[in-house]
């Protein structure tokens, strides 16, 4: 069974495609490995900081009477936790997109990966929505 010339170089074309593919999907995990435990200590650190910020403001600065300081001490708990979950997911994305552009990731990351992380043109998704 001998292959033609033409054949060897489409062998090796598609094996060349394969191994790209596969290098593509290994930075990719290990991308998100990285990001996810960035994304993991980078909220509890927001988290933290909201609630340290609110105890100081509720306890130090506005002087409350104890019993007002509690209640409000518990609404800003809940505050620090949402807000620290929804702002770590914010600076996740950002910190996420600025790693790719500032390191060339583009071409080493699968699609969907980039598709996720990609800045969104407001204006070609209104228009896509009037269509």
């Amino acid at each position: 069974m001998d292959m033609t010339e033409s054949e060897q170089e489409e062998r090796e074309l598609l094996r060349k495609k394969e191994i790209e593919r596969r290098n593509k999907a290994r930075n990719s995990r290990i991308f998100l490995l990285c990001g996810s435990l960035f994304e993991i200590a980078e909220t509890l650190l927001v988290i933290v900081g909201l609630f340290v910020l609110f105890s100081v403001l509720i306890f130090r600065v506005f002087n409350l009477p104890e019993e007002a300081a509690k209640t409000i001490f518990q609404y800003s708990t809940i505050v620090s936790f949402v807000g620290g979950l929804f702002l770590g997911f914010m600076i996740y994305k950002r910190c996420a997109r600025f790693v790719i552009e500032k390191f060339h990731l583009e071409d080493k990351l699968s699609n969907e990966v980039l598709g996720h992380y990609a800045k969104r043109d407001k204006n070609a998704e209104k228009e896509a929505m009037k269509k």
